[in-house]
């Protein structure tokens, strides 16, 4: 799988984590265990945060009545737990 690829696969993982949670399921254990896996590939983490970032922004854009903020608060939260080391 190229690197690209592998990045956008994984931003999409979280993405359908996240769309449970808005969806009322639980999301937590799952988004913890994803974003611990990837804290430990050397550089994998800061790339995939950097595509959820760009997730997030195109949400926001596409959604200004703000339909999916508790999605964006989750996906958020993502990058948080990518981004603490």
């Amino acid at each position: 799988m190229s690197d690209n690829r592998e990045i956008l696969d994984l931003a999409n993982r979280f993405e359908s984590i996240a769309t449970d949670g808005f969806e009322g399921r639980p999301y937590r254990p799952a988004l913890t265990e994803l974003a611990t896996r990837l804290r430990e590939r050397p550089g994998m983490a800061p790339r995939v945060a950097h595509a959820l970032g760009i997730m997030i922004q195109l949400i926001g854009e596409s959604d200004p009545e703000g339909r999916f903020a508790a999605k964006v608060a989750i996906l958020r939260e993502a990058v948080g737990l990518l981004s603490d080391a």
